[in-house]
């Protein structure tokens, strides 16, 4: 079958760039979310504790990116597809989705001179928002999915990452009115 007349594969384009790197990928719904970080940052971790708190898994250690002028998406290298490492139990094979839209980039790491409020940060590959994170953060899932939130309109982003500076854009329903 080519690549092309497979259901689990996004459309090709002409302008594509591939991209292999080390990292994880998990999806929440439609929202695909890419982990990259130095050896030892968490990666693998995280994406456990994503995947137990319903995110699906995409990708373990190794990610093939596909960028065009439509978006990026996220798949796992093929003799990796539905395999993760959990640290002190050893390589596990659990459901997985086949590739995912990329929605957010989440640069995992010690950032202890991160400001509060950062500043509009962009992956330079994909150009999606790059979140910096400790994955060692009790609150690693909730900041990501409160992210992948503000991203769909869910929520409001009043400052920080998206480069905001106070003024907040309306929400797309009326939360005292239902």
């Amino acid at each position: 079958m080519a690549r092309s007349d497979r259901p689990d594969t996004p459309p090709l384009a002409t302008t594509e760039r591939r991209i292999f790197l080390h990292g994880c990928c998990a999806s929440w719904g439609e929202q695909g979310v890419l982990l990259t970080g130095a050896p030892g940052s968490g990666k693998s971790d995280l994406l456990l504790r994503l995947v137990d708190a319903g995110f699906n898994l995409v990708a373990d250690d190794r990610v093939e990116l596909r960028i065009d002028a439509q978006g990026a998406w996220a798949s796992p290298a093929p003799n990796l597809a539905g395999f993760i490492e959990v640290r002190g139990l050893g390589i596990v094979r659990m459901p997985s989705r086949p590739h995912a839209a990329l929605a957010l980039c989440v640069e995992l790491g010690d950032f202890p001179d991160a400001p509060r409020l950062p500043p509009a940060l962009r992956h330079a590959e994909t150009g999606l928002w790059l979140l910096r994170l400790d994955a060692r953060r009790a609150g690693a899932i909730a900041v990501i999915r409160t992210a992948l939130r503000c991203l769909n309109g869910e929520y409001g982003l009043f400052a920080g990452l998206n480069g905001a500076d106070g003024t907040i854009l309306p929400f797309p329903y009326d939360i005292e009115n239902g």
